[in-house]
């Protein structure tokens, strides 16, 4: 954590357990914000790096498979050429063929290859298309050998330089979270006071109002009769309402976006678009990677019902979530569920989960895959909603 940092964390844990000594002021809250917003700009182009990297590990896989399956061809195409060369070797030793001209159809390389196939052709009269397939089987086998070779070799500096890159931005996304964690309990203590003190007024007009209307003594003229005292009449008069010495509790702030969605990471995140990069299993990937600090809170982009919990081999834990507009959206690896159950209400931003990284996600890199399914149909690249909301 860096030192500004711990210098906020200090001064939020002081304002939230020595309010009388150390008054949070709006400047304070301002320069936390600046500071998670700093953080966050670092974190996001580490997390762009980090993106960039991820993506190429999953082509470079790609890659290295379908460079198997080659190799696997070109072996077995030059077994079969192999073969035949021996059913032409045997037809040329039963032809009483030199043994040299024998050599050349399997050594099928060296300076000597186009004298050797120009001395069959002419000398022996044989199809020499065999051997021309098998040099050819051979050089794609050592091209695609030396390729698989050069790109496992890169796969292995790869993905070292990938967990070291999504082991720092971890930290910054943890730092950023501890500093955004203490300005939300900030804020929310200071709301809590300053609705306790609107009450605590409140209450004390209301305790005046009614002391205020104690019986008033006016004293009036009546007819008497003669010897006895005159009795005084004593009329209660109302005072005036009382002007209250603060207004009423307001409602609470309204939403940011009121209505218009939340992000559905609940906390510091970094994302980029990377929809249509390659992922594991040669799929193309199909919705938005948003890294996160582990445990963050996910929550409801929308108002809407849980359409189901699943835990599965690639997804993990994974909520979908179907709004309130019939738009579903998907959320995969999570760590752990809220408390939420399948068919239950959920309201924006309420929390559903946990940031985590189960089912086929690195365990260094805790992630929320998200899924945007307009109309709970095919899914479309989430990017821009998402990047709107958060």
């Amino acid at each position: 954590m860096s030192r500004t940092a711990r210098t906020l964390v200090t001064l939020f844990a002081m304002a939230l357990t020595l309010p009388a000594l150390a008054q949070v002021t709006d400047d304070d809250v301002d320069r936390a914000r600046r500071e998670v917003d700093q953080i966050m700009s670092e974190a996001q182009a580490l997390g762009d790096e980090v993106q960039e990297a991820w993506g190429r590990q999953f082509a470079l896989e790609r890659e290295i498979s379908d460079l198997g399956a080659s190799i696997e061809v070109a072996r077995a195409r030059i077994a079969e050429t192999e073969k035949k060369l021996e059913e032409v070797a045997v037809e040329m030793y039963m032809g009483s063929s030199s043994v040299a001209s024998i050599q050349v159809l399997f050594s099928a390389a060296g300076e000597s290859y186009g004298a050797g196939i120009e001395y069959l052709r002419n000398v022996n009269g044989n199809d020499v298309d065999v051997i021309n397939q098998l040099r050819s089987f051979r050089e794609e086998l050592d091209r695609q050998t030396g390729r698989l070779e050069e790109a496992s070799a890169e796969q292995g500096v790869l993905t070292a330089e990938l967990e070291a890159q999504a082991g720092e931005l971890q930290g910054r996304l943890v730092e950023a979270q501890a500093v955004y964690d203490q300005l939300v309990a900030q804020q929310a203590a200071e709301e809590a006071a300053r609705r306790a003190a609107e009450e605590a007024a409140r209450r004390a007009a209301e305790e005046a109002a009614r002391q205020a209307t104690t019986t008033t003594t006016v004293p009036g003229s009546t007819a008497t009769t003669e010897g006895e005292p005159d009795t005084p009449t004593e009329t209660t008069v109302p005072p005036e309402e009382p002007t209250p010495t603060t207004l009423p509790p307001e409602d609470p702030p309204p939403s940011p976006n009121p209505g218009g969605g939340t992000c559905p990471v609940a906390g510091a995140v970094s994302f980029s678009d990377s929809w249509g990069d390659a992922r594991s299993g040669g799929r193309s990937h199909q919705g938005v990677d948003m890294i996160a600090a582990r445990n963050t809170p996910i929550v409801a982009i929308y108002s809407g019902t849980i359409d189901r919990l699943t835990n599965g081999n690639l997804s993990g834990l994974a909520i979908w979530l179907r709004a309130n507009n019939g738009d579903l959206f998907f959320y995969a690896h999570l760590e752990s569920f809220a408390d939420v159950s399948g068919g239950q209400s959920v309201s924006e931003g309420q929390v559903i989960g946990y940031n985590g990284s189960s089912g086929n996600a690195p365990e260094f890199l805790p992630h929320l895959h998200f899924e945007w399914h307009p109309g709970g149909g095919a899914a479309v690249n989430p990017y821009s909603l998402v990047r709107s909301l958060c």
